[in-house]
């Protein structure tokens, strides 16, 4: 946290030490220690003091909400709200619901604009994420237990290997063995509970001290041995309660691969980790790890080797008649990587043909889609693999405009590149008020390539789409709807207004469309322009391909914008551009050498 944010979030506090200054608050966030007495005292006291509407929530690690919330006045206002480490950046948090749909609703809206992304999860002791993170830390326990490795030898091999800044480390940072012991205690007894669950002996004689002298923290070295024995068992237990997280319907699959490594600080989710080492491999470290500790739970999906099916980036709702598609990567502003891709055409495909959905809504976690994922374009190095990846997206975005279904695209803060691409794919949008619009390729030293330089004129008409293209200027929310980029004015909720829109169409109120794909009408001349640092040799391609294309029907079109983006990336420009940005940000400009 910078300076300036730290010092403007003081200015924001309202400090004080008695609860009836809380009587004016809509949401009030419990966050006293892990005991359950102590939980309760605090709430009788809190709802003597607030308004009957004002949601409460319990920062619990592992309490089911109803036992907190068994005594409740309200208990319909009250849910697990469970934050991560360090909790004012950690973007996931565990929500139990309390019963009531328009006050979850509430709750969960409050959760977002503190700029948080709300999991779902089922009322069980240690939830989703502590179950899999406790019982990790306990696996590591007991490799020092049994003399296999050090602290800093685990540390070293689990880091190296899946990433999440090894579990002693990570013990140490947070002060978590006292918590952890109480998480294990709390599973044990609970129903399908064990003796495996029991906190390691070691553990609870460490209670609050760290694991690490900073004066003498260890030597981290190992043998392949060790790594190979370390790794096996801590990845047994890792999946092994990943996937009996997921079986067991605590959390949604997909929401728990996301969460598992967002809050727990993994390289990739245990899900997909899972997956890509194949459910052979998964059946047989955990079955071995069973072997020796008896009792260690293996759910049936690992046993019968078929581990569940999901969508890691994309989310699917259904309100009614109306489906959603909800593109989830906000720690990245949801940019768009090939996978991201391949699940939007997956999703689309289901609800296209699912007779009980008339229209769909394209969108994201929070309305921005900041465009293609950049270290993707980074790693193209071949010029048949830039073509490829154009075509890929062209394909999807050909089914999105030629489904049956009205498909509206719902958009709100940065939409950028490849997010307004997609958008713009779709037979129509709508945008909220936050709206900040542009294709900034050329800022990188590339044009779109996933369709701007051909649907885009077909939209909001060439000169303009040449000007926007060329010089990568922002666009805000009244000026998109202004020249024909969305539909309307812009609105407060974008969803709602796309449900709406969806309804009038099929009603025949308002026709929708993808953007006609007929060739346009091109000027003689091309008016001069201004674009300051950017590469000249970029903008002599992306004028070209722009030129040329749209004279063309839009498929053939595409196809020569694909090649067109090959070329940017085969120059000396583009190599700048994206190291720039990967550097540095989209803030600073790249010091093009027009070749």
């Amino acid at each position: 946290m910078s300076p300036k944010d730290a010092d403007a979030m003081k200015a924001a506090l309202i400090p004080t030490m008695e609860m009836k200054d809380l009587a004016p608050c809509d949401y009030v966030l419990e966050a006293a220690t892990e005991n359950l007495e102590v939980k309760r005292a605090i709430l009788r006291d809190l709802e003597n003091v607030v308004r009957a509407d004002c949601l409460i929530g319990f920062a619990t690690s592992a309490i089911p909400r109803a036992r907190i919330a068994a005594e409740a006045l309200h208990p319909e206002r009250c849910f697990v709200n469970h934050p991560f480490y360090p909790a004012w950046r950690s973007l996931p948090i565990e929500v139990v619901a309390s019963g009531d749909e328009k006050l979850t609703a509430r709750m969960l809206e409050v959760l977002r604009k503190l700029g948080k992304v709300p999991i779902m999860i089922a009322d069980v002791p240690a939830f989703a994420a502590d179950d899999i993170f406790s019982n990790y830390i306990c696996e590591a326990m007991r490799i020092v237990e049994d003399g296999i490795a050090t602290p800093a030898q685990v540390d070293m091999i689990v880091n190296s290997a899946i990433g999440g800044g090894g579990p002693f480390n990570v013990m140490d940072l947070t002060r978590g063995n006292v918590l952890v012991v109480h998480i294990q205690e709390l599973m044990m007894e609970a129903a399908g509970g064990n003796p495996w669950f029991a906190p390691p002996a070691l553990l609870v004689k460490q209670g609050s001290k760290l694991w690490y002298d900073p004066k003498a923290p260890g030597d981290p070295r190992h043998t392949e041995a060790q790594a190979r024995q370390v790794l096996d068992r801590i990845l047994a237990v890792l999946l092994g309660r990943s996937f009996a997280v997921a079986e067991n319907g605590v959390c949604d699959p997909s929401d728990l691969n996301w969460l598992i490594r967002m809050a727990l600080g993994f390289n990739e989710g245990m899900l997909d980790y899972g997956h890509k080492l194949g459910a052979d491999r998964v059946a047989e470290l955990c079955l071995a790890y069973q072997k020796a500790y008896p009792n260690f739970p293996v759910p049936q999906c690992i046993i019968q080797k078929k581990l569940p099916e999901y969508l890691g980036d994309v989310k699917i709702e259904r309100d009614g008649n109306i489906g959603i598609v909800r593109v989830r990567r906000p720690e990245v502003r949801n940019a768009l990587r090939m996978r991201t891709v391949q699940e939007i055409k997956a999703a689309m495909e289901q609800l296209e043909a699912d007779p009980a959905i008339e229209g769909v809504i394209f969108t994201s976690y929070d309305g921005a889609l900041s465009g293609a994922d950049v270290n993707e374009l980074a790693a193209i190095s071949r010029r048949e693999d830039a073509e490829e990846i154009c075509r890929k997206a062209y394909a999807v975005q050909k089914f999105i405009a030629q489904m049956k279904k009205p498909v509206v695209a719902a958009v709100d803060g940065p939409v950028m590149g490849g997010g307004a691409e997609f958008a713009m794919s779709c037979h129509a949008r709508v945008t909220g008020p936050n709206l900040v619009l542009a294709q900034p390729e050329v800022n990188l030293g590339i044009i779109p390539g996933y369709g701007a330089t051909q649907r885009l004129p077909r939209l909001v008409g060439f000169e303009r789409a040449l000007e926007l293209l060329r010089t990568g200027r922002t666009v805000n929310a009244q000026e998109a709807c202004e020249i024909g980029w969305a539909y309307g004015k812009p609105v407060e909720d974008p969803v709602r207004a796309a449900k709406e829109l969806i309804r009038e169409h099929l009603a025949g109120k308002v026709k929708l469309a993808p953007v006609d794909p007929a060739p346009l009408a091109v000027p003689d001349r091309i008016p001069k322009l201004d674009i300051g640092h950017r590469s000249l040799l970029i903008d002599a391609i992306l004028v070209d391909a722009v030129k040329r294309g749209v004279q063309l029907p839009l498929d053939e079109g595409l196809l020569m914008e694909a090649k067109a983006f090959a070329d940017t990336k085969e120059t000396i420009d583009a190599d700048i551009g994206i190291k720039n940005f990967i550097l540095n940000g989209p803030r600073i400009p790249a010091a093009f050498m027009h070749e």
